[in-house]
């Protein structure tokens, strides 16, 4: 019995000490957890600390950037506007080359500012894509006229192939569209030195948005295999030993396919080393009217257009044309003759209030650049008659069809806008909305029959293109052929010994050639046109006087053309 007793006490001592052991091993375990526990936390907190830092030194650089770049640019935009005025008012010629070497310099600077303060937006998340309507053919024009400017400078040929069926009106961010626009077409200007830069505009449809697709193609010096995998880095050059004199920051693609990107895009590119590149952008834009803009490609003579046709006729409407082009007037008369109207024209400010002031008139359509009086200035003296042209409709036309401007014209006493080339169905929206129910009459004038054949065949104009824009009655695109020379033969002295003296009204001249040009279809000489409008506008005398000579030359052959091809269709 005291043995049985005796080993039951040694087992449970033998229990007691095991259990105590494995309490303390376990203590042991958990100390040595909450130790490893406390060390990773430590470690994660640590990091996170470290990601925290490195998260803040990126926004604060991204925000000094931005401050920066903010803060720069006020300045370097006063000292490029004072360079202008600066520049209006001294005439000794050398110090206009210098003031005109500031104004470059300080455009480089300004270039290289934006870049910086784009990048910084992109980096620290503050950018954004706005959306609004805008016309697509607005901002194909300013590009190519900007960048006509450049291959002018360079002695480049500027091609464009823009598809006809192109939409009219966008939904999307036009600043960027053409900020994109920009920065391909000018990199290939850059990095050319002898060729061609070819620009290429096409779209398919995608539901009910457009997929954009632009394509700038050089024959300049090209991009090394090597350097292909990083082309859209930050800071990089296309060549680093071919591009030393080249200015700018090396930002512009990797912007460029951001922009792309944020616009459910993006940007692709191929190139052979030596032999030139080919960048195509995509762009989703919405679409407001898929119906063509007045930028176009080559259309076949012979097509038939569905052209909006007038509901009714008006004959005792009075309307007055104001425009100093005799195309412009022509076109316009031509596109309101349907309505059955009483139409009179104009071909300066001073005469149309002269005219307001001993008629009586329904309607105004004025153009905005004339010499003399703006439409601007014409539209305020209109109103200053008083009596019932308080009231009257004034519409605005114009050539410049950028966003903002109906805007700023019914700001400035227009009720409408219209930008040229005019389109027939905006046309007949406008006079539907004006023309008062009382002095409408039915039925619409017929469209004149034509007295002569056919619309000749002519090198350089699309007339398939210049018959829609006239509403497709062959008659009065003769009309306005036979003006466009008249417009054309009459500018010529105009194009001959630009100087800083007439800077101004050389811009004018060349604007009313940019519109009627396109109205009849001879889009590379708009678009010539439009190139020394800007350079005009710009004051650049040194890019006008590289291009004007050239630019006449073109403009006498064309005339000569119409008057030999006009000749043979009596």
């Amino acid at each position: 019995m005291w043995f049985l007793l005796a080993l039951l006490a040694v087992a449970l001592f033998v229990v007691f000490v095991f259990f105590m052991k494995n309490r303390q091993i376990n203590k042991n375990l958990e100390r040595l957890v909450a130790d490893r526990t406390k060390e990773l936390q430590d470690a994660i907190e640590a990091a996170q600390n470290a990601i925290e830092a490195a998260q803040n030194a990126d926004r604060a650089k991204s925000d000094f950037l931005a401050r920066m770049s903010h803060e720069i640019r006020t300045p370097m935009n006063a000292i490029i506007g004072m360079g202008e005025l600066a520049q209006r008012e001294y005439g000794a010629p050398q110090v206009l080359e210098y003031i005109a070497s500031i104004r470059s310099a300080a455009s480089i600077l300004l270039s290289i500012i934006n870049d910086i303060l784009d990048f910084s937006k992109i980096e620290s998340g503050t950018f954004t894509i706005s959306s609004g309507r805008y016309e697509l053919s607005s901002v194909l024009n300013d590009a190519l006229a900007i960048i006509g400017v450049m291959a002018a400078e360079k002695s480049l040929r500027l091609v464009a192939d823009i598809s006809p069926d192109m939409p009219g009106e966008l939904i999307g961010d036009e600043v960027r569209v053409r900020q994109v626009l920009l920065n391909l077409l000018s990199n290939a200007v850059k990095y050319t030195d002898q060729g061609t830069v070819a620009f290429i505009a096409r779209h398919e449809r995608v539901g009910d948005d457009a997929l954009l697709s632009f394509t700038v193609r050089d024959t300049g010096i090209g991009i090394r295999p090597e350097r292909m995998g990083g082309l859209f880095n930050d800071f990089v050059r296309l060549d680093q030993e071919g591009s030393r004199n080249v200015e700018g920051t090396g930002l512009g693609l990797s912007i460029s396919r951001s922009l792309c990107q944020a616009m459910d895009g993006d940007i692709a590119v191929e190139s052979e080393y030596g032999k030139g590149s080919s960048f195509t952008a995509t762009i989703r834009q919405g679409v407001a009217d898929w119906g063509h803009g007045p930028v176009s490609g080559e259309e076949p003579c012979g097509k038939t257009f569905d052209i909006p046709r007038a509901a009714f006729s008006a004959p005792g409407f009075r309307v007055m044309i104001v425009d100093d082009n005799s195309t412009n007037l022509e076109v316009a008369q031509g596109l309101l003759s349907p309505f059955g109207i009483q139409i009179s024209t104009c071909a300066s400010g001073h005469e149309a209030v002269d005219a307001a002031s001993k008629g009586d008139f329904d309607m105004f359509f004025i153009d905005h650049m004339m010499p003399g009086m703006d439409g601007i200035e014409t539209a305020t003296a209109i109103r200053g008659l008083g009596g019932r042209y308080g009231g009257t409709p004034l519409v605005a036309l114009t050539a410049n069809a950028m966003t903002g401007m109906r805007e700023m014209f019914l700001s400035r006493g227009f009720d409408e806008y219209l930008s040229k080339p005019i389109e027939t169905a905006k046309l007949n929206e406008l006079m539907e909305r004006w023309i008062p129910a009382e002095s409408r009459a039915q039925p619409p004038v017929a469209p004149p029959s034509p007295k002569r054949a056919s619309v000749p065949v002519i090198d350089g104009i699309d007339t398939a293109l210049g018959l829609k824009r006239v509403g497709g009655s062959t008659e009065i695109y003769l009309d306005v052929l036979d003006a466009y020379c008249e417009d054309l033969e009459s500018s010529l002295p105009a194009l001959d010994g630009v100087s800083e003296g007439n800077i101004e009204d050389f811009t004018i001249s060349v604007h009313a050639l940019k519109s009627a040009s396109a109205n009849v279809g001879a889009l590379l000489l708009s678009y010539e046109a439009a190139s020394l409008e800007a350079a005009g506008k710009r004051r650049d005398l040194r890019a006008v006087l590289d291009s004007v000579d050239g630019f006449r030359e073109r403009a006498e052959e064309m005339a000569f053309r119409i008057r030999r091809a006009l000749g043979g269709t009596e």
